[in-house]
């Protein structure tokens, strides 16, 4: 049989996911996971719009994608903010916010930060892997030495209600000089353990130990006493997690605890970087470590200097796809142990006007959906302050400017208290703009968040795929003038005041808009606009008019079928912007062709449906794939796009 190489690569990449990210009973980000009960704001009842929809967002409560791990709505500090982050402005901040969890000490500084003083083992000058291996003065760095030590970290947390990641240094392993500088680097972090006395649930070896600008990347091995390599690869590294992890664990029993300990991962395929080191990385890594790690550590910055903010919004979501697919994959390709995946350092990529505008709080909306819709066990935003043009709260020149929430924090705040306890399915129909994802309440509340990237207005109308309540509630987070990277946010209409780049004084007295259902759930999306959507439960339900589903779509979409999982039958829908030539086949894992739906079926411009009958195959994972030929190419080239279902009997 013929079919669209695509296919081969999502049954590849797809199926691990099931395994790797199926968060069995062994994640231990779902260890405590608890139920959420929705909070309903204070509104104001108003007027609903009477414009047409544009756009429709169809919720499938059946499809459920997994259960949210708290841990997902992470921030970091960093000990060379001279000024402690430890104080009230930034607290009484966090705590309206609530991330779940706070990394200390911060990036790549964790490979020459020493918590508890000089060892007395350290070399004065180490070779700079980024220029040659020329040997430069080595500069540790110790917990008392800035205003953010250990015990303010600690106290920060328990202000805050947060957990936290300690970021171990992974780098003593290599550059001390002992006899044997792995072992001694695992009992400094193993004292570490032993001093925390179990307010940390979450650790890591190392930061990003496989790129020449980190500490122990290159060594001078004229010191070294225990015959390690100049360069460091993923073989000793997985060789060192184990030795790491044992001391830890054994730190952590004494004091009777349980601790979970991430390695790292390269996020990509390295096979022809420019970096040597990443190229058989994870290769050598997992064969190593075997079972030793309890997570997987991956970083990334989003973006890549995007000058639009469409783009910055569309590359990360495109990259944290690619991430995920990849690590999975190489998991599944390799015979690596089932583990999560914790990105546990990202943010924008830039450029600087963009990191400090709504694009950024977009762009992390985005990013943090994606993440929970791909059962991420783990994520740590960079960061909670960090100079002019970073940092989720200003920390520059400017003192009268100091600790101020930039735009990112009010689209946190607002997603965080929109987020139930497991996601769902959703599909698009009428816009590629608009992003949504969907998340439910233990009491049945839908959470819905809506991402407008485009430039154009939009009329939304939800389907909500199960009963509802009396009222629906909307809260609007839109730049402050008609500009990619406006730097100010308003909220329903409320602008910031003074200085301010958003409404942080009235926050927690904004009004959500409440509409009553009625018999739909509408609502205007501005361009570059977020919108967080509450539906209520109940026994209402919401019809479907007739002519919605005559409008014509703007692209060529293949919907997630509904429901997912199904027995026996499941229906899929699609988009067509104009007539076309329609194929529409249904595969099973191994990529042998189980039905063919339309047999390339001519069809007309809208938005059309197809019941697929699984009766006669046996239950097990199938993949579908749309081929839509495009009269406006001339090349003949068509729109394919392939998607995942499960048939369970």
């Amino acid at each position: 049989m013929i079919f669209n190489r695509s296919f081969f690569y999502i049954a590849l990449f797809l199926f691990p996911l099931i395994t790797v990210l199926g968060q069995s009973n062994t994640n231990c980000f779902l260890e405590d996971f608890q139920i959420k009960e929705a909070v309903i704001p204070p509104y104001t009842v108003v007027d609903k719009t009477t414009d047409a929809a544009t756009v429709f967002i169809t919720i499938n409560p059946a499809d459920t994608l997994g259960e949210v791990s708290k841990y997902v709505f992470g921030n970091a500090v960093a000990v060379w903010v001279s000024s402690s982050v430890n104080n009230s402005t930034i607290v009484g901040h966090l705590k309206k916010m609530g991330p779940s969890l706070i990394r200390f000490p911060g990036g790549s500084w964790s490979d020459q930060y020493f918590w508890k003083g000089n060892p007395g083992d350290l070399p004065t000058q180490v070779p700079d892997g980024q220029n040659g291996g020329k040997m430069v003065a080595f500069w540790p760095q110790y917990s008392s030495s800035y205003s953010l030590t250990v015990d303010s970290y600690y106290d920060l947390c328990k202000k805050i209600g947060a957990n936290g990641l300690i970021t171990v240094n992974y780098g003593y392993a290599r550059y001390g000089l002992s006899a044997k500088p792995a072992e001694q680097a695992a009992h400094y972090a193993a004292d570490w353990v032993r001093y925390d006395n179990g307010r940390t649930k979450f650790w890591e070896i190392g930061n990003e130990s496989a790129g020449p600008w980190s500490g122990g990347w290159m060594i001078d091995t004229s010191r070294n006493k225990d015959g390690q390599p100049q360069i460091v690869n993923g073989q000793l590294y997985g060789q060192h997690f184990k030795i790491f992890a044992d001391s830890m664990r054994t730190a952590a029993a004494e004091k009777g605890v349980t601790i979970y300990i991430g390695g790292q991962v390269i996020q990509y395929d390295g096979t022809n970087s420019w970096n040597a080191v990443d190229r058989k990385w994870n290769e050598e890594f997992f064969k190593e470590v075997g079972n030793a790690a309890d997570f997987y550590v991956i970083h990334n910055y989003f973006g890549n200097s995007a000058a639009t903010l469409k783009a910055q919004i569309d590359n990360a979501r495109s990259e944290i796809i690619k991430n995920v697919t990849f690590v999975s994959g190489d998991i599944k390709n390799k015979k690596a142990f089932s583990k999560p995946i914790a990105l546990t350092e990202w943010n924008s990529g830039g450029p600087d006007q963009a990191k400090t505008s709504i694009a950024n709080g977009m762009q992390a909306v985005t990013l943090f959906s994606e993440m929970i819709k791909n059962n991420f066990g783990m994520s740590c935003r960079w960061l909670v302050a960090n100079w002019e043009s970073d940092g989720l709260f200003y920390y520059g020149n400017n003192s009268s400017l100091r600790w101020q929430p930039r735009p990112d924090f009010y689209y946190i705040y607002y997603l965080q208290k929109f987020t139930g306890d497991h996601s769902v399915g959703v599909t698009i129909t009428g816009s590629s703009d608009i992003l949504s994802y969907v998340t439910m309440f233990s009491g049945g509340h839908e959470g819905v968040v809506v991402v407008n990237k485009g430039s154009k207005d939009q009329v939304l109308k939800i389907r909500p795929g199960r009963g509802v309540g009396q009222k629906y509630y909307v809260y609007s987070l839109v730049g402050g003038d008609a500009q990619d990277f406006s730097q100010t946010v308003m909220v329903n209409d409320e602008a910031a005041t003074g200085t301010q780049w958003g409404p942080i004084d009235r926050l927690e007295s904004i009004e959500a808009n409440a509409y009553t259902i009625g018999d739909n759930i509408v609502f205007k999306s501005p361009a570059r606009s977020v919108q967080y959507v509450m539906v209520e439960p109940g026994d209402n339900i919401v019809s479907v008019e007739n002519n919605e589903d005559n409008a014509i779509p703007s692209h060529y979409e293949l919907n997630q079928n509904y429901p997912n999982p199904f027995n026996p039958q499941t229906t899929i829908s699609y988009s067509l912007p104009q007539e076309s030539n329609v194929s529409l086949k249904v595969f099973d894992i191994l990529g042998r062709e189980v039905a063919d739906l339309l047999q390339n079926k001519f069809e007309t411009a809208g938005y059309h449906e197809v019941t697929f009958d699984g009766l006669n195959v046996p239950s097990g994972i199938y993949f579908y794939q749309l081929t839509a030929a495009d009269p406006s190419q001339s090349s003949g080239q068509s729109f394919v796009q392939t998607k995942k279902m499960i048939l369970i009997k």
